[in-house]
């Protein structure tokens, strides 16, 4: 068994980054047709991940740039995060016409998706959740979640639709902040369109291992896309993949070949201060480096070294494979 993945680069990659310190971006401002022309520049990049109606409106014009760039869409997401409207929440919001206006950007992305021949949308609710206690009732919300996300997925059965899930940011508390949450508000759609998209950062940012909760979301055929970068589990500083946790994303990438992923990772970095296609480059470039020592690895001997819980050998047996005995 070899694990063979596609490789996308998220669009917004190549926007002028901003933090709050520096809210006028690190970098000058860029036209459309050039942010295209930069993922091109990646080498190995298979496709690119674009957020509707911030990367694009009009899909007849974006399907003719990704034909000049000879580029695939790997996923579209719906984009109802960027406007002080959302402050209070996207699908979950108290306000009955905000709460339309985001189910209906995602129902548009859904649709942008299909017709970019792409199979996932990527549903990130970033200001659904609260700051503070005694703020929010707690079983309206989910209801609203689970209410939106339902109406969504029946719009375009063909689409599959992804939970994004993340601990925190913008708000101190999101009401998807992991694995098992995302998992259940799939499931409580009762719909099979709708799975959970993994983010790596996301999953150190909630204290999980990403290895041990992809099994359980592939396990129940939830698992519907996959974002690679890194962080210090603090914040999601969406750092290059692999910088600060190696050895998880060995385990990771082993478990992706056992399970006999066929699909997408995005690579959703924030390059503020570094060439972003070199960033982009490198990131694919590692990545390709653990999967191709994954593949080269006993697939019989790791099973067994894992069987006997045999910790020991397994530390022997990676550790001298990274590093030969001269």
């Amino acid at each position: 068994m070899t694990l063979d993945l596609k490789y996308a680069i998220e669009a917004s990659v190549f926007w002028p980054p901003a933090d709050r310190v520096v809210p006028g971006g690190y970098k000058g401002s860029i036209r459309e047709e050039d942010v295209y022309r930069l993922v091109n520049e990646v080498k190995n990049v298979d496709g690119v991940e674009l957020y509707y109606p911030y990367d694009f409106t009009d899909v007849s014009k974006i399907k003719k740039i990704l034909k000049e760039n000879d580029l695939t869409v790997s996923a579209v997401g719906a984009g109802f995060f960027g406007e002080a409207k959302w402050q209070y929440g996207g699908v979950t919001s108290s306000n009955k016409k905000i709460r339309q206006e985001a189910i209906q950007i995602a129902k548009e992305a859904m649709n942008a998706a299909y017709e970019l021949k792409s199979e996932v949308l990527v549903f990130w609710p970033a200001h659904d959740g609260y700051d503070y206690y005694m703020q929010t009732d707690y079983l309206k919300k989910w209801d609203l979640m689970v209410e939106a996300v339902k109406d969504i997925a029946e719009s375009n059965k063909k689409i599959k639709v992804g939970i994004e899930y993340k601990p925190k940011e913008p708000r101190t508390h999101q009401f998807i902040p992991n694995a098992s949450k995302a998992l259940k508000l799939a499931k409580d759609t009762g719909l099979e369109n709708v799975g959970v998209i993994m983010d790596v950062g996301h999953s150190f940012l909630a204290n999980e291992n990403p290895a041990e909760e992809v099994v359980y979301l592939f396990k129940e055929g939830r698992l519907v896309h996959l974002h690679s970068n890194d962080n210090y589990s603090d914040w999601d500083y969406d750092m290059l993949p692999g910088s600060v946790h190696f050895w998880e994303n060995i385990e990771f990438f082993y478990w992706l070949k056992r399970l006999n992923y066929k699909g997408w990772i995005n690579f959703d970095i924030c390059p503020f201060r570094l060439d972003a296609v070199e960033s982009c480059t490198l990131s694919i470039r590692h990545t390709k480096k653990i999967v191709d020592f994954v593949n080269k690895l006993d697939d019989e001997k790791v099973e067994k070294i894992i069987s006997s819980e045999d910790v020991l050998e397994a530390q022997r047996y990676l550790w001298n494979k990274i590093f030969p005995d001269s």
